[in-house]
């Protein structure tokens, strides 16, 4: 009985203390870093490091105490954002005959962005997160809340 009694306090202990946590309303940081992961990494030929960011992204999105409408909001806003650059890049492929070497607002090629040495350590820490040997936070250092959840 008394264990009951305890094990019940423990409990609305907890449920109070989750209830306290206050819920994010605002996903536009990691719909952001969403759109972004397509065009600085898919767009410019390394498919497998945007999927293995954005599987970064969404398990550090998970982590974070957003409310069910920003959740909702998150899932539809990248479904669509994933169709519109999907057909943007198809556009690209046919009008270029292939992937471009520089997307219109990039500072440089796609091959000297790849090339960089902040990029191949980056993609290193991707490789490494999808093996299991680093850490969600190490690729999404950013809190929850944070403006900009790029690395």
């Amino acid at each position: 009985m008394i264990r009951a009694l305890a094990l019940g306090g423990a409990l609305l202990l907890a449920g109070t203390a989750a209830a306290q946590t206050p819920q994010l309303d605002d996903p536009a940081a990691f719909e952001r870093g969403f759109a972004v992961s397509l065009y600085q990494f898919d767009a410019c030929g390394d498919v497998l490091a945007g999927r293995m960011f954005r599987r970064a992204l969404a398990e550090r999105f998970a982590q974070c105490p957003f409310s069910p409408a920003a959740r909702s909001h998150y899932q539809q806003s990248t479904r669509a954002e994933f169709a519109r650059v999907r057909e943007r890049m198809k556009q690209l492929v046919e009008e270029n005959g292939g992937l471009p070497r520089e997307l219109v607002g990039m500072s440089t090629t796609c091959h000297a962005q790849q090339a960089s040495e902040g990029y191949r350590s980056f993609r290193a820490l991707l490789e490494r997160y999808q093996a299991g040997s680093a850490t969600v936070q190490a690729v999404i250092p950013a809190s929850c809340d944070a403006a900009d959840v790029m690395p």
